[in-house]
C-alpha cells in the first residue's frame, strides 16, 4: 500500500487528490491536510463585492472529500521535511510515500506601508464584506485600485475588479460622478498576456473610462493618497492588491528557492527531491521570457491533474503520463454578465503565445459553469 499526503486544500490539491482517487484502488491512502476545514472558489469574492453571488455558495468543507475515500486532517502544519517526505503539525507527525506541496500564496498587504490601515483587500475574504459596505454606500469621488507588489494571485483580477465596478456603478446611477483608476508597477497591464494583450485590455478600460498607470511602484499608502516613487494619487476609496508571499512554513524548509518558492521541473511538477512535487501557487517556473507562469485557479487545477497522473503511474507501474505543456486559460470579466477569454501557450518559445476572444456571454456562462463542474465533481451536489 502506498500513502500519498498533499498539503492543501485549494485548486491544486484538492485537484491532485480526486484525480488520484480515481486513479487508484482502495489499498492505497490519500491523505490531504489544510489547517481551514473550507474550500473557496476564488472568483466569489469579486461577485459578491458587486452583487452577482454570495461567497458561501462558493464553498464546500472538506471533510466531504471522505465521501470520495480521501481523509482529510484539519491540522495546522509546522515544518515540512522533504528528505524524509514527513510533516510536522499541530497533533502529530505525518510521513507518506508520496509528497504534495499544494499550499498556496499568502496575501501581504503589511509588506507595503499603510495599506492595510487604508485600504480595502479584497484578496482577503474576510474584508469583502467592509469593500462591499463601502462601495454600496459609495456616492462619488476617486476609486483606486493599487497593484502595491508583485507577484500576486490571479493576474486579471484587479481589472476585472475595475470593470466589475464600472458597471455595478453604472447600475446604482452613480458612475458619472466616480473616477476608476487602476496603477500596476509593471510597463504594461498584463505581462503575461504580452504587448498586444495589454493593448487590448488598455482598450477595453479606457472605452469604459477606466484610467490605467503603468510603472507606479507604490512606496506607501497614507490617508486618502498614495505614495509612489515618482508621483502621488489621491483616493476617496482604496482597494490594493497586496504582494502575494508563500507560506512561511514552505519558505523555511528544504524546498525554498529564490523568494522561498518552490522550484520545480516544468515538464513533471518535481521537485528535487524524490516522489516529492508541488503544484500552484507556491511554486515558481519561469518562463523563456524570464516572466513566472501565472498564479491562477486553473493553472492550479491542471498541475494538480498532471502530478495525480504520475504519481498513480509510479505506484501501479505504467508509463508516465505526456510532460506538462505549460497550456492555461482564464475568463476575464468585463461586467456582471459578460467575459473575455485568454488562452496561453505559456511554454512556448522564445515567449508566451496569447490569444484574447473578446466579450461575450457566452463567456461569462462558461465561467460560471467553470465553477459548478468543479464543485460538482470535487464535492457532489
Amino acid at each position: 500500500m502506498a500513502r500519498v499526503l498533499v498539503l492543501g486544500g485549494g485548486f491544486g490539491g484538492v485537484s491532485t487528490a480526486t484525480e488520484l482517487r480515481k486513479a487508484l484502488d482502495d489499498d492505497h491512502e490519500i491523505l490531504l491536510v489544510d489547517r481551514s476545514s473550507t474550500f473557496l472558489m476564488g472568483l466569489r469574492k469579486l461577485w459578491a463585492l458587486v452583487g452577482v453571488g454570495r461567497i458561501e455558495d462558493g464553498s464546500r468543507d472538506l471533510r466531504l472529500l471522505e465521501r470520495l475515500g480521501i481523509r482529510f486532517e484539519q491540522r495546522e502544519i509546522l515544518s515540512v521535511d522533504p528528505e524524509d517526505r514527513s510533516v510536522v503539525t499541530g497533533a502529530e507527525t505525518l510521513s507518506a510515500d508520496y509528497l504534495v506541496l499544494a499550499l498556496g500564496a499568502e496575501s501581504r498587504p503589511d509588506l507595503v506601508s499603510g495599506l492595510a490601515e487604508h485600504g480595502h483587500n479584497v484578496w482577503d475574504v474576510a474584508s469583502v464584506p467592509g469593500l462591499k459596505a463601502a462601495v454600496d454606500a459609495f456616492d462619488g469621488g476617486s476609486i483606486v485600485i493599487a497593484i502595491a507588489g508583485m507577484p500576486y494571485t490571479c493576474p486579471p483580477a484587479p481589472f476585472e475588479c475595475a470593470m466589475l465596478l464600472d458597471d455595478y456603478l453604472r447600475e446604482r446611477g452613480v458612475r458619472d460622478r466616480c473616477s476608476i483608476t487602476v496603477t500596476t508597477p509593471k510597463p504594461i497591464l498584463l505581462p503575461n498576456a504580452g504587448a498586444e494583450g495589454s493593448a487590448w485590455l488598455a482598450e477595453q478600460l479606457s472605452g469604459r473610462g477606466i484610467d490605467c498607470q503603468t510603472g507606479r511602484q507604490v512606496e506607501r499608502v497614507e490617508a486618502a493618497r498614495i505614495e509612489y516613487t515618482d508621483t502621488s494619487l489621491d483616493f476617496d476609496l482604496l482597494i490594493g492588491v497586496p504582494p502575494h508571499r508563500p507560506p512561511a512554513v514552505v519558505s523555511e524548509c528544504d524546498l525554498a528557492g529564490p523568494g522561498g518558492w518552490v522550484a520545480v521541473d516544468p515538464n513533471t511538477l518535481e521537485t528535487g527531491y524524490e516522489n516529492v512535487y508541488a503544484v500552484g501557487d507556491v511554486t515558481r517556473i519561469t518562463l523563456a521570457n524570464g516572466l513566472p507562469l501565472p498564479k491562477a485557479g486553473v493553472m492550479a487545477d491542471l498541475e494538480g491533474q498532471q502530478v495525480a497522473a504520475a504519481i498513480a503511474a509510479s505506484i501501479v507501474g505504467a508509463d508516465r503520463p505526456d510532460p506538462f505543456d505549460g497550456s492555461g486559460y482564464c475568463f476575464l470579466e468585463m461586467s456582471k454578465s459578460t467575459a473575455a477569454l485568454i488562452e496561453g501557450d505559456f511554454y512556448s518559445r522564445p515567449e508566451p503565445q496569447v490569444s484574447v476572444r473578446g466579450e461575450s456571454e457566452a463567456h461569462a456562462n462558461r465561467k460560471h459553469q467553470f465553477e459548478s463542474d468543479r464543485l460538482e465533481l470535487w464535492f457532489g451536489s
